[in-house]
């Protein structure tokens, strides 16, 4: 009799902790922080948010306030949401990325070797051997993309079980008219301005049938673009751009953007993303400081499934703009004076760690084709454990080297 009386007190009690665990959880509770004098105030999207539900999905929702909002559609579902943030602007890395609008013949003069990059980190020794990315899919997170250029056309990805352009969603897979890609940006009849996601595609995977020789010519690039021609985007486009590609099947993400210390909330949708074996390459960002002191983000989330890029010069040191770490970047990759396709059928250079950043993705893309049971883990490690180091002007970055694919791919057959 006693021990019944104890076993229903003991379920009573875990029944009052459940009830309790249930009942403290407010709309309130799960809503991201506000913080005095909050420097990502001017960030923040006017009543848009980001959900994170328990399930670690993700969505994105809109309320006609705050208050309504939390009243609404937060306390309906509280049980099921894990927390809510503010949905926030997000911007290239800044400013010094952009060289010039003009056509290639402007920099002649100034302009170094014009495949400088490709030919220091050796990857014509792994094309010579016909390892060119064949069967990866790269998702180019970014601005829009110029999938008519003439060196970029063939090396788009598409999803043949979609009609393009009739208004349906043909395969069911909750996008419509995503043919060779997915918009984000909520713009539609667009004409391409802004050079970045055509310049930073060329990168990864342009063939070489013309000015540029893309890193990983038989791979295909997923354009995602949730950044307009005005340089500047949003957290909620980026996760579900991000999330996009990974459905689709891209086993690289390159990401050349930012939001400073703003996008934090950005780390658990990378998170999710890399737990299903994607590598995610991100630039380091241009303003020259050490990340250890003044981190950055999504640079500095120091994640297992993300490679995180400062920008080397063609004379093999640190380019003067990028950002660096011993602790939070992994490695350099040519960033400075930069030559790729931009659109309407042009070329341009530019600089920044936007442009490193593309020579790891196609890179890694690049291994991935060669060595294709490799995981994420793998694939990072030899990128990082193959560098270039040269005596007296390490880079200051963790492997303290830049990029060389010829030694990746050396360390990948060991």
């Amino acid at each position: 009799m006693e021990v019944k009386k104890i076993i229903g007190v003991l379920s009573f009690s875990l029944l009052l902790i459940s009830c309790a665990n249930e009942t403290s959880k407010t709309p309130d509770k799960v809503f991201e922080s506000k913080i005095q004098n909050d420097p990502c105030k001017s960030e923040m999207l006017e009543n848009k948010y980001v959900v994170l539900w328990e399930d670690g999905t993700f969505s994105y929702e809109e309320g006609t306030s705050e208050a309504n909002f939390k009243a609404t559609f937060v306390q309906n579902n509280l049980q099921k949401i894990k927390k809510v943030y503010y949905d926030r602007r997000i911007k290239f890395l800044s400013d010094s990325e952009i060289t010039s609008n003009s056509s290639v013949s402007s920099f002649a003069s100034s302009a170094p070797e014009q495949l400088w990059g490709q030919r220091m980190i050796q990857a014509e020794e792994v094309w010579n051997q016909n390892y060119l990315g064949e069967g990866v899919l790269v998702g180019v997170v970014d601005s829009y993309v110029d999938t008519t250029h003439s060196q970029l056309k063939n090396q788009i990805y598409t999803n043949i079980k979609e009609i393009p352009d009739n208004g349906i969603d043909d395969d069911d897979n909750g996008y419509i008219d995503d043919y060779r890609g997915m918009n984000f940006t909520g713009e539609k009849n667009y004409v391409i301005k802004n050079e970045h996601g055509t310049h930073v595609g060329g990168i990864i995977a342009s063939n070489h049938a013309g000015l540029m020789k893309g890193m990983a010519p038989k791979a295909k690039i997923i354009p995602a673009p949730f950044i307009t021609n005005d340089g500047s985007g949003s957290l909620g486009d980026a996760i579900k751009a991000m999330n996009y590609v990974t459905e689709q099947g891209a086993k690289v993400i390159n990401a050349s953007w930012g939001g400073g210390v703003c996008v934090t909330s950005l780390k658990e949708a990378f998170q999710a993303i890399t737990d299903k074996g994607v590598l995610i390459v991100v630039a380091a960002g241009n303003d020259g400081n050490d990340l250890d002191y003044t981190p950055s983000y999504p640079a500095a989330f120091s994640l297992p499934g993300q490679i995180t890029v400062g920008a080397s010069n063609e004379n093999d040191y640190m380019a003067y703009f990028s950002n660096s770490s011993f602790n939070l970047v992994h490695l350099a990759a040519p960033g400075d004076f930069i030559f790729s396709t931009t659109p309407s059928e042009k070329y341009n250079y530019l600089k920044g760690t936007s442009m490193a950043a593309p020579f790891v993705s196609g890179a890694a893309a690049v291994l991935w084709g060669a060595f294709p049971k490799a995981t994420a883990v793998q694939i990072k490690e030899a990128l990082v454990k193959s560098v270039d180091v040269t005596a007296n002007h390490e880079f200051r970055v963790i492997s303290k080297g830049r990029l060389n694919l010829a030694k990746a791919f050396t360390y990948m057959g060991k």
